[in-house]
């Protein structure tokens, strides 16, 4: 019995060696990162027949302060999950990270690591809208142009607000604006700006 066991082990040490010699990938899996490329070692990251782990990262990669950690990667202080997010041998200009929301915490809203846009008006829950793969709204179109009421989902600028920038605009276009009988308010949009480019002025 104790043969066959050596004869087995003997055989699936050659099929695995034969397998090396023909992957190169398997012993130049790529150049590293530019953080890591002067200052580590396969060894530093790799344990024999164990791979990576989260030992590995957290022996450089220290979060114990999290005070330290500006809010966007504060979750870092969980101290788990290096390699879902973050993967090596991707060449000097590879991303190193791509971010799985879907390891966060259901209750953390997007607006406390994200700016946001929309300036509340659609709440701070974005996953009701936005996917978490992509920031893409599948099948969203932008309502058409006759419908007017684009205040209920944009908001003017603070240029908007000021009444220089109302004056200016009636000195230059000989136009009322700015006051309830006037015939632009700062809520009208549609009087100067269309919806396919917002930089396009009817002016």
């Amino acid at each position: 019995m104790t043969k066959v066991l050596w004869g087995l082990f003997a055989g699936g040490l050659l099929i695995v060696s034969v397998w090396l010699f023909y992957q190169e990938g398997a012993a130049r899996p790529g150049a590293l990162s530019i953080g890591h490329a002067d200052n580590a070692y396969c060894m530093d990251c790799h344990t024999p027949w164990r791979g990576v782990g989260d030992e590995a990262c957290l022996g450089c990669h220290a979060f114990y302060d999290t005070f330290a950690l500006r809010p966007a990667i504060r979750f870092h202080e969980a101290e788990e999950n290096c390699l879902k997010c973050h993967t090596e041998h991707r060449g000097s200009t590879g991303p190193i990270a791509i971010m799985d929301h879907t390891l966060l915490h259901p209750e953390l809203t997007c607006v406390t690591c994200h700016f946001d846009p929309h300036n509340q008006l659609f709440g701070g829950d974005c996953r009701e809208c936005h996917g978490l793969s992509s920031w893409k709204i599948a099948g969203y179109r932008h309502p058409p142009a006759e419908r007017n009421n684009c205040h209920l989902c944009h908001r003017p600028p603070l240029s908007h607000q000021d009444q220089a920038f109302w004056r200016r605009l009636e000195q230059r276009h000989q136009i009322k604006v700015g006051d309830e009988d006037a015939e632009i308010r700062p809520n009208d949009c549609a009087q100067c700006h269309v919806n396919h480019s917002w930089r396009h002025l009817r002016m």
